[in-house]
């Protein structure tokens, strides 16, 4: 269980690293990812600075877990990946249902419950 949780968490680093630097270092690359458009440079800065920033911030933390055995940090970007997930069913709830936003909703919520077990699980849970 243990070896399985680290190698799902370290799979996890993989589209935090992707996403993370192609929002800081191609911001255009991520509209239609993101379903948003960078208008003008605070459209660009923004893409780089909160997408870019967080995927590269979860990227960080998750790294810190796994070379510390540190699951507070595990913690911390599953409270980022439910309220992202959060975010998405209040969109569902307000604008409507489509698979294009319903897709990373359980993405982020997965995410969320495989770092809250890693969590219990290493701390003898």
């Amino acid at each position: 269980m243990e070896l399985a949780l680290k190698v799902l968490i370290s799979l996890f680093c993989v589209p935090m690293l992707a996403f993370g630097v192609k929002a800081m270092f191609k911001p255009t690359s991520m509209e239609e990812h993101l379903g948003v458009e960078a208008k003008g440079l605070p459209g660009l800065s923004t893409i780089r600075g909160v997408a870019g920033g967080m995927f590269m911030g979860a990227l960080a933390l998750l790294l810190l877990g796994l070379v510390t055995m540190n699951t507070t940090w595990f913690l911390a970007v599953a409270v980022l990946m439910g309220l992202a997930g959060l975010g998405r069913v209040v969109g569902l709830a307000l604008d409507g249902v489509d698979k294009e936003t319903v897709k990373p909703a359980v993405v982020e919520f997965v995410m969320a419950g495989v770092l809250l077990l890693a969590h219990v699980h290493f701390n003898g849970g």
